[in-house]
C-alpha cells in the first residue's frame, strides 16, 4: 500500500517467522526504508513463537549496525488481536526491543466497513488501550484493499484506499525520528543516535 505497488508477498504457507524484507520507498522527495516481517502470532507453536522473537531481535540487531531504527509501526486487523494481545506484542516491541525509545504507531486495517468514518474504530478502543497501557505516538484506521473491480472499471473500495494511502505516508512522516535509534551491545541499557538516511521503520 505504502509503496504504490504489488511488491510484498503474502503467503502465509511460505513466510518464515519474521524473516525481514526490506522494500526502499520515497515519500515527498526523503527516502525510507521498510522491513516488513511476518507478524507476531501468524504461527502455532511454541518452536515458532519463539523463533519469531529471536528473528525480531536479530533485526534490531542488525539496523543497529546501519542505520538504526527510526519509527516503530504496528499492524493489526480490526477486530481480529483483543487488547491483552496488542499489550504483549507492543510491550515486547516498543520496551524490551527498542528500550521505549523508539516511536510507535498502530495502523488498523479493514475499517472500512465500521462507518460512518473509519477512525470510529479508534473512539470506540482508545480507552482501552489507555486502560491497558498502551500508549501509541499515532494512529491510522485505514482501508488496506481496494475491493472488488466494478462495472466502470475501478473498484468498490478505491476511494477509501487511496484516502487510507495518505493518512499513512502522512503518519510516517510526522512520526518517523530524524535520528535512527541504534540498540548498543553493552551491560545495562545504553542507545545512541545519529544521523542516518534513508530511514528505517
Amino acid at each position: 500500500m505504502i509503496v504504490g505497488t504489488d511488491m510484498a508477498k503474502v503467503d502465509d504457507r511460505l513466510a518464515q517467522p519474521l524473516r525481514s524484507t526490506v522494500y526502499r520507498v520515497e515519500i515527498h522527495g526523503e527516502t525510507y526504508d521498510i522491513h516488513d516481517t511476518v507478524g507476531l502470532g501468524e504461527h502455532n507453536g511454541n518452536v515458532d513463537s519463539a523463533r519469531a522473537t529471536a528473528n525480531l531481535f536479530r533485526l534490531v540487531d542488525d539496523l543497529s549496525t546501519s542505520g538504526g531504527i527510526n519509527l516503530l509501526v504496528y499492524v493489526v486487523r480490526c477486530n481480529r488481536r483483543s487488547v491483552e494481545t496488542i499489550r504483549k506484542h507492543y510491550s515486547l516491541i516498543h520496551h524490551g526491543l527498542c528500550d521505549s525509545k523508539v516511536p510507535i504507531v498502530i495502523i488498523v486495517t479493514g475499517c472500512e466497513n465500521v462507518g460512518p468514518t473509519m477512525d470510529r474504530w479508534w473512539t470506540e478502543n482508545e480507552a482501552s488501550f489507555t486502560k491497558a497501557g498502551i500508549s501509541f505516538n499515532g494512529h491510522a484506521c485505514v482501508c488496506a484493499f481496494k475491493g472488488t473491480k466494478t462495472k466502470n472499471g475501478g473498484y468498490r473500495t478505491e476511494g477509501l484506499f487511496n484516502d487510507s494511502l495518505q493518512v499513512v505516508r502522512q503518519l510516517v512522516i510526522q512520526r518517523c525520528m530524524s535520528n535512527g535509534w541504534k540498540k548498543v551491545r553493552r551491560p545495562y541499557s545504553q542507545f545512541s543516535l545519529e544521523n542516518n538516511s534513508p530511514k528505517h521503520f
